[in-house]
């Protein structure tokens, strides 16, 4: 593994008040899509699997208008989610990952995930 393990995907986190209001074919959709773009990276950058261990896992977010960090934090659920079905990370828990979510304003959406 290097220093940092950097995944790019083209696409807005959702607030969590939009996933709330969801149908659950929609929010497991979802998951599919972030799950197919976060393996076509680590395929494409040879990114290995997480070891069982504690990661610091930081998630940008960047788009056209910020979110209160609680709704943008409760967004991130489902591309958690497929990070660990993908194995870029192993768990969800504290105890395999220190989770920091920030946000920027850019033109374009993109989230950049970065586990060291």
């Amino acid at each position: 593994m290097s220093e940092a393990d950097i995944v790019v995907i083209p696409v807005r986190i959702q607030s969590r008040n939009v996933l709330d209001r969801q149908h659950w074919a929609v929010k497991r959709r979802t998951k599919q899509e972030y799950a197919l773009l976060i393996r076509n990276q680590i395929k494409r950058k040879q990114i290995s699997k997480a070891e069982k261990k504690k990661y610091k896992l930081i998630i940008l977010s960047y788009r056209k208008r910020k979110l209160d960090p609680d709704n943008l934090v409760g967004g991130c659920k489902g591309l958690i989610d497929a990070l660990i079905q993908e194995g870029f990370i192993f768990d969800d828990s504290p105890d395999y990952i220190d989770l920091k979510v920030e946000q920027f304003t850019a033109k374009e959406y993109q989230t950049i995930i970065i586990r060291k």
